[in-house]
């Protein structure tokens, strides 16, 4: 099956079960493919908890069947009311930018990757493509459960799951190998989750009379900023935050939407919708939990200015009202407050003993490469104010973007005048401050402001176009109208827009292509023909493993330094390695061998725990994953063994050996 149909399939297979969801309301198309998305991450993450409940191996079709159930349940929710069109009448013009603004998005993204099959050599990637492998060799798919590919002696360790079912679920229906499916995936996410869903985003912001021209503007916009959804590909890459970031403008929609009808429905039909919106935002919770929970804290970061604004909003009308209206709004201010000390202290409670960050002093904390300042606080915000982004690959920062630079400022002056959007500067001015404290300071303030997202100025700048893209828009639209009330020689404004928005896409997308985008996703898809040196696997070291099931039988493991690319042994080999990934909690065998393998000639516990880890194979590469970590390489046993000499080869490929363990005779027949 070609890259081509797999990236179709992926979109499909990513929005179906949403479609299913969503199909008794009352949507047009834009806000269906938004919530849609949203909807089948929600119905991938519930299927995957209740098949590891139920010790079932996991199979594409299970979302659909959590899918009807949602279907059913917000049949008897949702208001009974008339299909709405809400910009229908451009759906043919809006389809077709979405088509060419997609096509562009790849293009810029993967025009220097030659090859389909090729994975992303980066550290989070080990782990994240040996889940998938662990989901599709019939591992537990749960959210609840996925981090025991790291942790085996436990029964439940939380990881998100939600990237990794979906990856799976694109395999097993194209066929595909795992590494076409992942980069499916990704253009799956950013065309069917994030253009769609901060299109959307634009649309319920902005004033709702022109919302067909809205999102044929907000669509080119949202594939012209580097930081999203570029830069989560090129640092980390960070598959997870990703999907949980494209998910991030229809979850901030979702509650904006619920509030807008609530007010507006008489007492007849604001149950429906109350209840209805209550399990919509909660909804919108649960996905972000399953995608990347840490994405939480920007969803709420983005919407408490908001928040704030509707109670001064409100406690100001009630209050000049008097009377019982008063006291009501006492009431409400004062619940709300509670509110807010109640997640405040609960905030703190999950800081303090879930996420340990207190354990010991900040300043000892959050000091890794995606945590260290290289600049100042004030270059920071001047990368922000020039949409000029590092790319996490060495030092290299993407060419400013001036001309949507200068729209996104414009925006802001603008939304500054508007009473319903003024809210989304305050938002965006805190995301912007956050950035440039987590790439500018390493003070405690900073790593305190900063630690729940790691004081990762990749994680925070990818907020940015989240609240950019609507603001881009503001700036063209209120231009336009401006130039057009003092000319008043344009006739179709809205062409003039949608022109201006084509023209910014067309050169920011040539600015993302030539200035840095595409040569940094080419540097993190780089693939060494043999010898790999910084890269997780080499082309040669591929094909070793492919050979594997030729020379090691189907119930071993293979044992290796995840370091050196050996955690992929069962994505290219369909054999289990012992250390799935270059970090993790590992049991007492698996910590004996990982230091003590050269003992295994005097010392009988290492044999022992070698047969108990079914292991005879060692899989071996003189190199390690960017560059190793000389702190965080607990595997020294097993370089000792293999440079002293102690195995025999059986295979190899270039610099990759295949070593037979001998020391220890035959494995013992599991079953006696």
């Amino acid at each position: 099956m070609t890259a081509v149909v797999v990236a179709i399939t992926a979109v499909v297979v990513l929005i179906v079960p949403g479609f299913v969801v969503t199909y008794p309301l009352r949507l047009d198309l834009l806000a269906r493919v938004a919530v849609s998305g949203l909807a089948s991450i929600l119905a991938l993450g519930v299927a995957g908890v209740i098949d590891g409940l139920l010790g079932v191996a996991w199979a594409p079709w299970h979302p659909l069947a959590v899918a009807v159930a949602g279907a059913t349940g917000a049949h008897f929710c949702a208001p009974r009311e008339r299909r709405v069109r809400d910009g229908g009448e451009r759906g043919w013009w809006i389809a077709g930018v979405w088509a060419v603004s997609a096509v562009a998005l790849v293009a810029v993204t993967f025009a220097a990757v030659p090859d389909p099959a090729r994975v992303s050599q980066t550290y989070d990637n080990v782990f994240h493509l040996s889940a998938v492998a662990e989901i599709l060799a019939g591992g537990d798919p749960s959210s609840l459960a996925l981090r025991t590919v790291i942790q085996p002696a436990s029964t439940w360790a939380y990881y998100p799951a939600g990237w990794h079912t979906l990856v799976a679920s694109i395999t097993m229906v194209t066929g595909a190998a795992v590494p076409v499916a992942a980069n499916a995936a990704w253009i799956a996410i950013a065309v069917g989750l994030w253009m769609p869903g901060v299109t959307w985003l634009t649309r319920v912001l902005l004033p709702p009379t022109r919302p067909g021209i809205v999102a044929i503007v907000a669509l080119p916009l949202s594939i012209s900023f580097a930081a999203m959804p570029y830069g989560l590909l090129t640092w980390g890459s960070l598959y997870p935050t990703f999907l949980a970031t494209a998910l991030l403008p229809t979850a901030i929609a979702v509650p904006i939407v619920v509030a807008r009808r609530a007010r507006r429905e008489v007492a007849m039909r604001r149950w429906r919708v109350t209840l209805l919106g209550s399990i919509a935002i909660a909804g919108c919770v649960f996905a972000l939990a399953i995608a990347q929970p840490r994405v939480l804290a920007s969803w709420a970061l983005m919407l408490v200015p908001l928040v704030l604004f509707a109670v001064l909003r409100l406690v100001r009308t009630e209050w000049g009202a008097g009377g019982a209206r008063r006291r009501r709004a006492m009431r409400f201010v004062l619940g709300t407050g509670v509110t807010f000390v109640v997640a405040a202290a609960a905030a703190l409670f999950v800081a303090a003993r879930v996420l340990g960050i207190f354990d010991r002093p900040l300043e000892d904390r959050l000091s890794g490469p995606q945590a260290e300042a290289t600049q100042s606080i004030g270059d920071g915000v001047i990368s922000v104010l020039l949409q000029a982004w590092p790319t996490g690959v060495g030092l290299q920062v993407t060419a400013p973007s001036l001309a949507l630079a200068a729209l996104v400022v414009l925006g802001v002056v603008f939304a500054a005048g508007m009473p319903r959007v003024r809210w989304i500067v305050v938002s965006y001015a805190a995301v912007l401050v956050l950035f440039a404290l987590a790439a500018g300071s390493d003070e405690v303030v900073a790593k305190l402001l900063t630690g729940i997202w790691y004081k990762d100025r990749y994680r925070l700048s990818s907020l940015i176009p989240v609240l950019g893209v609507p603001l881009a828009t503001l700036g063209i639209l209120g231009l336009v109208d401006r130039v057009t009330a003092r000319l008043r020689t344009i006739r179709r404004p809205s062409r003039v827009s949608a022109a201006a928005s084509a023209a910014v896409a067309t050169v920011s997308c040539v600015v993302l292509a030539t200035g840095g985008v595409t040569s940094a996703v080419r540097e993190v898809f780089r693939m060494p023909v043999a010898n790999a040196t910084t890269e997780v696997v080499s082309s040669a070291q591929i094909d070793l493993m492919r050979r594997l099931p030729d020379t090691v039988p189907a119930d071993q493991r293979v044992l290796g330094d995840p370091w050196d690319g050996s955690a992929w042994s069962r994505l290219y080999g369909d054999r289990e390695p012992v250390f799935p990934h270059v970090n993790g909690v590992w049991d007492a065998d698996r910590s004996l061998v990982a230091q003590n393998l050269p003992a295994l000639l005097d010392d009988p516990a290492v044999c022992f725990a070698l047969d108990r880890l079914r292991v005879r194979f060692v899989l071996y590469s003189p190199h390690a994953v960017a560059g190793g970590d000389p702190a965080g390489n607990l595997f020294g046993g097993v370089h000792a063994a293999v440079e002293a000499g102690l195995f025999t080869p059986v295979e190899s490929s270039a610099d990759t050996v295949l070593y037979r363990i001998d020391q220890c005779g035959p494995l013992p027949d599991p079953t006696g």
